[in-house]
């Protein structure tokens, strides 16, 4: 999973919001408490990735690490005690800057809206998207295809509804938060594959993507692991010092150059 360089674009988007002691294994896989992901993006026929990223799910929170230095996203979903929110933080800058959920909402339907009066195909396909849809138990591969947008998925069974519930729901709202961070289509295409995994039961070890007009196939390689290390703990220990340590500012500041 891949946050890039933040854009113009992100502030333009963001500005129009009005603002952004550990268990046993098993009970750890029972609740879906803990788990990592590493994804490797690929371009075309390229060898090397072109970005990598290890997502670390934790009781309380999803933690994103990508690129060098480490751009972190934080992701906590909504409580009694405080509603749903993304968190972006910038180690160059020591800054954090908090996107509620209850504002990404409103900005999809409007972008949804927009697209869907484009005459570009692909945008007016992500905004109503519509895929045939095949799946085979035998060797777990999926497919969703349409003229302007398809997917090809390998997966593999998951034996943790906990887990995969926990993961389609982050991988659902880092979908939204990605279109406000860079110049995509919305992400109805992506929401219609995430829930694929949860009617089949299923997590992804590669999903290719292909969109019309784009000359190459985009390939993201997934690999889950049911427990984390003590990098990984580094990495939490790391990211909660952040989150308390560094100046919380507006979205139009976090993103300015």
């Amino acid at each position: 999973m891949l946050i890039s360089r933040f854009s113009a674009f992100t502030l333009f988007l963001l500005m129009t919001l009005g603002c952004f002691a550990s268990a046993t294994l098993q009970a750890a896989e029972e609740s879906g408490d803990q788990f990592r992901i590493e994804t490797d993006v690929y371009v075309g026929d390229e060898q090397e990735p072109v970005s990598r990223s290890v997502t670390i799910f934790e009781k309380e929170a999803v933690y994103d690490f990508s690129g060098k230095p480490a751009e972190v996203v934080v992701y906590r979903n909504a409580t009694k005690s405080h509603p749903g929110e993304f968190i972006l933080l910038n180690s160059e800058k020591q800054q954090r800057t908090d996107v509620p959920l209850e504002d990404i909402t409103p900005l999809m339907k409007k972008l949804a809206k927009w697209a869907s009066e484009q005459n570009d195909p692909v945008m007016q396909f992500s905004a109503n998207p519509a895929f045939q849809e095949g799946f085979s138990k035998d060797t777990g591969k999926l497919s969703m295809r349409s003229p302007q947008w398809s997917y090809e998925v390998l997966t593999t069974n998951v034996e943790n509804p906990a887990a995969l519930a926990r993961y389609r729901e982050f991988t659902d709202w880092y979908a939204r938060l990605n279109c406000m961070l860079h110049q995509t289509p919305p992400p109805g295409p992506r929401l219609l594959l995430n829930e694929q995994f949860v009617k089949h039961q299923v997590v992804p070890e590669q999903i290719s993507r292909r969109i019309a007009g784009q000359d190459v196939e985009i390939h993201a390689k997934h690999l889950f692991s049911w427990r984390l290390s003590r990098e990984d703990q580094a990495r939490l220990t790391e990211a909660r010092q952040q989150l308390a340590s560094y100046k919380k500012v507006e979205t139009e500041e976090f993103f300015r150059r």
